[in-house]
């Protein structure tokens, strides 16, 4: 692969390779791979391959497979990031007995390091004839399976850029930092995975990476990526100058960052009131029957949804950055622009107030006027700018509101009493008194996530008011797996419940549910302790909570922007909570003999911070909003991480996904 200048550079090298072999082929791809192409090619997925000659597009799933016969074709592109070798087999086997395939391409974004490309074939079937040697030819494995010519390509796909300083790693969406160290072994494969893909990264931007980390996660990925055999041999190629740090940290360090929704980031608001697109974890599906005349009429079930994806930038940048007052008047620019090139009859004018309903008013007027080739090329600003009417106008924003004046007031009260007593028998009242107040579960679960990762070890709750906090949470608990056991279907349920489903599954005496109910809400509790603890370790980056004197409101000031602070401070002080993992013991040494300092991250001109676990939408502001004040006297900051995240995302991966194991 030819050497690359940026993120989407690489990202763009990969999907030309993928592109240029689709041409007459039916195209299976899986979930994580179409969301990178997805962020790619700007929500153009599906006409891009069709473009490029591909004869059809198929979801690479066992389940679609079975009922999916490709026609007038015989040649087959299979896209996965998978690293199981199991998944290959069956599903290799299923696509070409299904099929008559002379030739088939697989793309694998997994590296032979991690995945043996002689293993993903299925070897004990009669009906297959299976070379076993392989041949290795400029990146590409051959074999011949039946009659079907199968060539394997490692190609790493895996960064989807959401704009020029921030991109995230779908097939790595599902890595989150576990609370407890037991379960990292778990993560061996993932490792691996990770940081194989990191290396590739690297190598193609030619750089050589500085590796810090923060977290017990970070600690290990960072040191499997230092120690890789191919990464030091690398480095050794590759002259100073061309160096980038890479700074990883654990989400786990600050969840009270990620379970916030007290943010400036219209993005966030979206994140946290529309639905993700199907398949999709860092995408939203926006409702479109609004540009639909009749729209009373019109079944949206039938309609392809809208997304926030696109090649231009400045809608992320608009999004991210600006605040609402300012996005919606942006936004009644450009309609007014619009109309203008389209030579509309929409009578628009500049205002200086702008309201979602007015501009949902304005939407209107240019659906009716407007012919169907105007709407279409004006289809992806519409889609975004709908987004942001309905997530201002979504039902939970009231909801949303209450939640930030709780937030609020909760780190206000933490500030001035240290003991906090008052908090958790607060959270107790607000739990018993959820339904009046049009609260749901699993929002409040998000805030007692917040709160306790906040407070850390630094604030210590009565163990009595927290007996009262499990009896609140066990009643609750009691109360919806009483309602769960009344619905028929769980189709539409929210994680929270469908996870009480599964924990109290054929419990119908309600004593049993009772105790059930009461064992899960002590699991909570320990899960909350676990949260509160992950900072214990550090030094500088303990606190959250910010106040500087007896006169100033109280902050809350997450890892990411004390870590910015700190990186582009022009003292270059000694970051003690950063971790080291490039140098060795001697190279360390000489390096403080002839500089008298370690060498600091803001050393190099690019720095990149990614964060295992996920980013949040307010945390990709803040970074631009540090480095863009003198941006040319500090280091470029690339923000990256798993997944984009809302705070029920947190609640599901962090608490919700713990508790069948602790309970098992």
């Amino acid at each position: 692969m030819q050497q690359v200048k940026s993120i989407f550079d690489f990202t763009e090298t990969c999907w030309k390779y993928v592109l240029s072999e689709v041409s007459e082929a039916a195209v299976y791809i899986d979930h994580a791979a179409a969301e990178c192409f997805h962020w790619y090619s700007g929500d153009k997925a599906y006409i891009s391959f069709k473009n490029s000659g591909a004869s059809s597009v198929h979801e690479l799933s066992l389940f679609n497979l079975k009922f999916i016969k490709a026609k007038k074709t015989n040649k087959a592109v299979i896209i996965s990031t998978s690293a199981e070798s199991s998944f290959y087999n069956e599903t290799i086997k299923l696509i070409l007995e299904k099929n008559h395939f002379s030739k088939c391409i697989i793309f694998c974004s997994v590296p032979t390091s991690v995945l043996n490309y002689n293993t993903i074939f299925p070897r004990e079937n009669k009906n297959y004839e299976l070379q076993h040697d392989f041949k290795w030819t400029d990146g590409k494995y051959d074999t011949e399976i039946g009659e079907t010519n199968v060539t394997i390509i490692y190609t790493p796909i895996f960064t989807a850029s959401l704009n020029d300083y921030v991109f995230l790693t779908p097939p790595f969406g599902n890595m989150m930092p576990p609370i407890d160290e037991k379960s990292i072994i778990h993560y061996e494969n993932d490792i691996e995975y990770f940081a194989s893909s990191m290396n590739s990264l690297f190598t193609n931007l030619n750089v050589k990476e500085e590796i810090y980390s923060m977290g017990r996660l970070s600690n290990i990925v960072a040191e499997k990526l230092s120690t890789l055999p191919v990464a030091i041999n690398r480095r050794k190629q590759i002259s100073d100058e061309r160096n980038v740090s890479f700074i990883l940290l654990d989400r786990t360090l600050d969840l009270c960052t990620g379970c916030s929704y007290n943010t400036e980031s219209l993005l966030s608001r979206i994140l946290c009131t529309l639905p993700h697109l199907n398949h999709h974890d860092n995408d939203i599906a926006v409702n479109m029957s609004s540009l639909c005349l009749g729209a009373e009429e019109c079944l949206s079930s039938f309609m392809v949804p809208g997304c926030l994806a696109t090649n231009e930038t400045n809608f992320m940048d608009l999004l991210l950055h600006k605040k609402q007052k300012d996005l919606l008047l942006a936004f009644n620019k450009m309609l007014n622009e619009m109309s203008t090139v389209n030579e509309s009859p929409v009578k628009t004018k500049l205002a200086t107030r702008v309201s979602a309903h007015s501009l949902e008013k304005l939407i209107h007027k240019f659906r009716n006027t407007e012919n169907i080739e105007s709407l279409t090329r004006s289809s992806k600003t519409l889609q975004i700018i709908i987004a942001v009417i309905q997530a201002l106008k979504s039902d939970k924003t009231s909801q949303l509101e209450l939640l930030i004046s709780f937030e609020k007031l909760i780190l206000q009260n933490l500030a001035v009493s240290r003991d906090a007593s008052s908090i958790v028998a607060q959270l107790s009242n607000i739990i018993q008194s959820r339904s009046t107040r049009g609260l749901s579960m699993d929002n409040l679960l998000v805030l007692l996530i917040h709160v306790y990762s906040m407070v850390g070890n630094d604030i210590n709750f009565p163990p009595q008011q927290e007996e009262q906090l499990r009896n609140s949470l066990a009643e609750a608990i009691f109360q919806d797996i009483k309602k769960c056991n009344e619905i028929e279907s769980s189709e539409d349920l929210s994680v929270y419940h469908q996870t009480l489903i599964l924990l109290s599954f054929g419990i119908t005496d309600e004593k049993l549910m009772m105790k059930t109910s009461k064992q899960i809400a002590t699991n909570i509790m320990d899960l909350f302790h676990a949260i509160a603890s992950q900072r214990h370790t550090l030094q500088n980056y303990k606190s959250i909570i910010y106040k500087s004197n007896k006169q100033e409101m109280a902050k809350k000031v997450g890892l990411v922007e004390r870590l910015v602070t700190d990186l582009i401070d022009p003292n270059k002080l000694e970051i003690p909570d950063l971790q080291c993992n490039t140098f060795s013991l001697l190279s360390t040494s000489f390096n403080l003999l002839m500089k008298g300092r370690m060498k600091h991250p803001s050393d190099s001109s690019l720095i990149i911070i990614y964060i295992i676990g996920g980013i949040t939408a307010d945390e990709a502001r803040i970074v631009h909003e540090k480095t863009s004040i003198n941006n040319f006297a500090h280091p470029k900051i690339i923000l990256s991480g798993s997944r984009l995240l809302n705070p029920l995302d947190v609640l599901e991966k962090i608490l919700l996904s713990n508790l069948s194991a602790s309970l098992s």
